[in-house]
């Protein structure tokens, strides 16, 4: 499939970029490794006049850890974060979830900002012009109607992204640069909830760097997820942990964040004890959705949320228990 005209960027800095940015505002697209964004022009799915490619600045690239936290450049490839020594060590869900995203082929372009702000998916939008033009115009494309429920209210569509359940099970923060100034804010607050609209980023916004705090005393996490193909596909169900243990190595609390469950990562945060863990698992079944939008049906997904949840717990306290 032939790409769309557009006219392309390529800024210098981050200051440059954010510029563009403001310039443009909806009417331009990012580009850093590209994995998605192509696929999306492609399809027909987005039509923009501008692409900012950002993938070559340097300035948001890279892995630097200090005492309290660690920042990782948006446009770190998930190659590096998967086999950074500092990453396994301190946050092994993170760079799980970066083994898992897909191919090495994938790996080796796509970067964490990327991954973070895929957009959410739908088998009845996540195809090619040709084929939209036959249906009508769903909750994400303006219309109001879902063609996956009939009578739904919303769009049910799923984000299924792998890095931010692990990112979010740390507590990680993300910054919003703009031309003349920068928020940050936790990654769950990046997330709207709406399929429709999935991110609470300006169109004046460019996400620069995520800080992951240092968690304090014993802890451990692990990712899961399931897909249909063990190397290249999106999670049709994830779910990551955070595990933190007392100095007698009993279960201090726990972090489960579930993802291909909705339109934005669902999260399960509760003091905890070996005896809690199968409720934690069925609050995970209990938040996630089971729409048949994506390749398998939603009854099983939602099963499967719940048997990943135990998953990532049972090898999150493996760890601290040196089993």
């Amino acid at each position: 499939m032939r790409l769309p005209p557009f006219q392309y960027l390529e800024p210098m800095n981050v200051e440059e970029a954010v510029s563009m940015i403001r310039s443009h505002r909806e009417k331009a697209k990012i580009m850093a490794g590209g994995t998605d964004l192509l696929n999306h022009l492609k399809l027909r799915l987005i039509e923009p006049d501008f692409v900012v490619n950002i993938g070559k600045l340097r300035d948001m690239d890279g892995i630097n850890s200090g005492d309290s936290e660690t920042v990782i450049g948006a446009n770190t490839r998930l190659k590096m974060i998967a086999s950074s020594p500092l990453v396994n060590k301190k946050f092994k869900a993170v760079a799980e979830a970066a083994s898992q995203v897909a191919s090495p082929g994938i790996t080796n372009m796509a970067t964490i900002g990327g991954d973070i702000l895929q957009n959410t998916r739908c088998m009845y939008f996540n195809q090619s012009g040709i084929v939209l033009n036959g249906l009508d115009r769903c909750h994400k494309r303006g219309g109001n109607i879902c063609l996956a429920v009939k009578g739904g209210k919303r769009c049910l569509s799923v984000y299924q992204g792998d890095m931010a359940p692990a990112l979010i099970a740390f507590d990680a923060r993300c910054v919003l640069q703009k031309e003349d100034s920068a928020r940050m804010v936790s990654m769950t607050e990046l997330f709207t909830g709406s399929g429709v609209a999935p991110f609470a980023i300006g169109a004046d916004e460019l996400l620069t760097k995520i800080i992951i705090p240092q968690p304090e005393g014993v802890y451990s996490s692990a990712y899961r997820k399931l897909r249909l193909r063990g190397s290249t596909d999106y999670p049709l169900a994830s779910a990551a942990a955070f595990v933190s243990a007392t100095d007698d190595m009993r279960v201090a609390a726990c972090r489960v964040v579930i993802g291909a469950a909705g339109a934005a990562p669902r999260v399960i945060d509760r003091a905890s004890s070996d005896a809690d863990f199968e409720v934690i698992a069925q609050r995970a079944y209990e938040l996630a959705e089971g729409a048949d939008i994506l390749q398998m049906p939603g009854a099983y997904r939602r099963k499967m949320v719940r048997v990943l949840a135990k998953r990532v717990i049972k090898a999150a306290i493996d760890v601290i228990k040196g089993e």
